[in-house]
């Protein structure tokens, strides 16, 4: 066997990844593509129990989510080849990520409700995440997170917009108001 065989057979060896690897590959490419929300937290080597705690009181939030432990390394490469690249920095040690697919609409408080459930834990840390196509860093996702829901800002806008109207509304109708109490206690 020559020197550029064994050459050529390691490349090909290198190449090919194990069932393992490209079916984890795989997994991560449809969380990241297929989630319109991806948080991503360092868990710092908790425990099966408290993992299976964490599930848990997830399952109690109203709206679906799910908590997925990464190997840092295929997940840093399926990022690589999507548009969310720039994350690949948060990748590093003992990483998790929550995702989901609600709609605000939907479940307008989960989003909130979720990083408070992961807050408890000392040992969950937000490291930054993605809402649609949008990277956020961790103090992003804490302030969009305590937003109200879409249905209240809008409410809370045409309360904003239908007031002074309704002030105008008062002004013009005080005087007929008062002209009429005072027929009234004529009349009496």
């Amino acid at each position: 066997m020559s020197l550029t065989t064994v050459a050529t057979h390691t490349k090909k060896a290198k190449d090919k990844h194990p069932p393992r690897r490209s079916y984890l590959y795989n997994q991560y490419g449809s969380l990241i593509n297929n989630n319109r929300v991806l948080f991503v937290f360092q868990h710092n080597n908790l425990t099966v129990k408290e993992f299976t705690h964490l599930r848990q009181e997830l399952s109690l939030v109203q709206g679906p989510c799910k908590l997925t432990v990464l190997l840092s390394s295929v997940f840093g490469s399926a990022l690589d080849n999507t548009i969310f690249s720039n994350m690949a920095p948060l990748i590093s040690g003992p990483t998790c990520v929550l995702t989901t697919n609600a709609s605000d609409e939907e479940y307008p408080d989960l989003l909130k409700n979720i990083v408070q459930v992961l807050n408890k834990n000392k040992k969950m840390i937000l490291l930054g995440g993605k809402i649609d196509t949008m990277l956020l860093t961790q103090e992003n996702v804490t302030s969009i997170v305590q937003l109200p829901g879409l249905q209240q800002l809008r409410a809370e806008l045409l309360g904003t917009i239908e007031q002074p109207a309704r002030q105008i509304l008062g002004v013009l109708e005080s005087p007929a108001k008062q002209l009429h109490s005072v027929l009234d206690r004529r009349i009496e």
